[in-house]
């Protein structure tokens, strides 16, 4: 009877603790969970290659006659104007070349007159045999070495009204000058090691220069490359960016590297592109104007490539498995296969939950971007 009782109270001890268990399981609360739909964007394809830009044109300002270097007139490294004074080389001895030559001219003038109007005496003459026929050779003789001496005369004064204007070294357009290679004081102009003076750059306008893979090339659109916009980024600060327009492709393939060379141009109202800087291209070739994305955080990897979780009508976990496209500036993946804009995706804390899983959806508010541009 003793050991009946034990086993009672024993069995009433266990029943009201599976009753309290089974009291604390049905009081756990359902965890929430942060989800979202997917949004529509429109996605652009791209390709990325190394590039460098060139000035619009450069010009080497070289001395074009020889003497002393008088002065320079520019601030090394600042824009100068079209038409200004870069440079002065002594000009005093081509001012005098250019006294002798005038006086050559008039002289060989005057010459030139008296031999011409005793020539046309001499015709007259000859008509009536006043003169024999070697006078009148003669004096046809003398006016045209006259006339010879006259224009060679002529062109000498030419010559040295253009080595005077050399002394004055301007600039040939509006652009960003270097600094002087020459200091005042030296002798230029005599040889190849002192002639140069300095470089020009036209940067207005800067090109592009970068080569493409013939592949990449043949998938962009068609009859349109030469008008395809492309943008320029700075490698050191992706944010800084720039546009051009493609200008010019390579009419043949290297056959070393199997590419094409394209030039684009790009605008340079501020200065801001300089030659010889090596730059990112993203060249644009395929457009998706209503692309399914989500954010890259909430995708996971496993053999079978991409998943996500989703959120079935009766809120439990549901595991997809996806396919995706480009990813975006700010993180957002396209999905290409597998996912719908009313499907409910699970957005973070992926390791949180599992199939299967009962939850509390916390639905987040959809948004809308126009335009996203994305690289595989």
């Amino acid at each position: 009877m003793k050991a009946f009782s034990i086993i009672c109270v024993i069995s009433i001890l266990l029943l009201a603790g599976c009753g309290k268990s089974k009291k604390q399981q049905e009081t756990t609360p359902t965890p929430s969970v942060a989800v979202d739909h997917p949004q529509l964007r429109t996605v652009v394809y791209t390709f990325e290659y190394p590039g460098y830009l060139q000035a619009e044109q450069t010009v080497n300002l070289v001395a074009r006659v020889s003497g002393y270097l008088e002065s320079y007139q520019f601030t090394p490294g600042q824009r100068v104007s079209e038409g200004q004074t870069l440079f002065v080389i002594e000009p005093q001895p081509y001012k005098d070349k250019v006294t002798q030559a005038e006086a050559n001219v008039e002289s060989s003038k005057s010459k030139l007159a008296y031999t011409k109007a005793s020539y046309e005496r001499m015709q007259e003459a000859v008509k009536t045999k006043a003169i024999s026929e070697i006078d009148y050779l003669q004096a046809q003789s003398d006016y045209g070495e006259a006339l010879a001496a006259y224009e060679e005369a002529r062109s000498q004064l030419s010559l040295a009204n253009i080595d005077l204007s050399y002394c004055i070294v301007k600039a040939p357009f509006t652009g960003r000058i270097s600094r002087n290679m020459v200091d005042p004081g030296n002798m230029v102009g005599t040889d190849a090691g002192n002639s140069a003076l300095a470089t020009i750059y036209k940067d207005n306008q800067m090109y592009l220069y970068f080569n493409m893979a013939y592949p990449d090339f043949a998938r962009l659109p068609k009859n349109t490359p030469s008008a395809l916009p492309v943008t320029i980024q700075d490698v050191n600060n992706p944010e800084k960016t720039w546009i051009a327009a493609l200008d010019y492709n390579s009419p043949n393939i290297d056959l070393t590297t199997g590419t094409l060379n394209l030039r684009a141009i790009a605008r340079n109202p501020n200065g801001e592109l300089l030659s010889g800087m090596y730059v990112k291209v993203i060249v644009p070739y395929k457009s998706v104007p209503k692309a399914i994305v989500i954010p890259e955080s909430s995708l996971g990897t496993n053999q079978g490539g991409r998943y996500v979780y989703l959120v079935g009508p009766d809120d439990t976990i549901v595991f997809r498995q996806v396919e995706v496209g480009v990813l975006t500036p700010d993180g957002m993946r396209e999905i290409t296969s597998g996912l719908t804009l009313e499907d409910r995706y699970v957005t973070k804390a992926l390791i949180n939950v599992r199939p299967g899983m009962k939850i509390k959806p916390d639905v987040r508010a959809v948004g809308v971007c126009p335009l996203l541009i994305g690289r595989k």
